[in-house]
């Protein structure tokens, strides 16, 4: 598994009441399978927390940043009224970076899941840029624009066609960054190939469309 970003952040170590903990802002699956909450709260109970769950101070309560099931299963399912924790010193876009690295290395993610959990990886990495920002209102709208300009100038120069200033301009300025987050994610991905097969399954596809997926996945699980 690959390093995560709160790996390379500053941390205390502490044992925080649940009740003062609240959800994470960045963690977009609401639906959880029940079952498996149980199960996971259950060896929780037998053995200990392996892994703490990621947190950071906000005024004097906290904020989850990653650990949403095991943080559900010890709040919904069992007596204990304190959980380990790592607290992290993070701003908002560094803990959206982290529940999305998180998020995609769950092993029961659906293939929308993944792809969403994708873009929403590259979106934050990139989002501090003013002209990645311009590029759209939402996470995937943002990444398809980019992976198309990338895609089309790739295309041109591969039929030796000429590339217009601007769009080579924008090919030299994110080409090496989106190399390097396909290429660190937790099963590395070619981006074109991304962006030409999985891409639009999220982009064309509705919010209501993908929840009813989620559900149907989540019944087989």
């Amino acid at each position: 598994m690959s390093k995560t970003p709160h790996s390379e952040l500053d941390y205390i170590q502490s044992v925080i009441n649940v009740e003062k903990i609240d959800p994470s802002p960045y963690q977009h699956r609401r639906r959880f399978d029940e079952h498996k909450l149980k199960e996971l709260a259950a060896s929780i109970q037998r053995e200990g927390l392996i892994e703490p769950i990621v947190v950071r101070s906000v005024g004097k309560r906290y904020q989850l940043i990653a650990g949403e099931r095991r943080f559900r299963g010890v709040r919904d399912l069992t007596e204990m009224e304190t959980i380990q924790a790592q607290i992290v010193i993070a701003d908002d876009l560094q803990a959206r970076r982290i529940s999305a690295a998180e998020n995609l290395q769950r092993e029961d993610l659906s293939a929308i899941e993944t792809i969403e959990a994708i873009v929403e990886i590259v979106d934050a990495e990139l989002i501090e840029d003013i002209k990645y920002l311009s590029m759209g209102e939402k996470p995937a709208d943002r990444v398809k624009t980019l992976l198309g300009k990338l895609d089309s100038v790739r295309r041109s120069e591969g039929l030796g066609y000429e590339v217009a200033s601007e769009a080579k301009l924008t090919s030299n300025k994110f080409i090496g960054s989106v190399q390097e987050i396909f290429k660190t994610l937790p099963k590395s991905l070619e981006w074109r190939s991304f962006f030409n097969h999985d891409l639009n399954l999220i982009v064309e596809t509705g919010q209501e469309v993908r929840e009813g997926v989620r559900s149907l996945f989540d019944s087989f699980q």
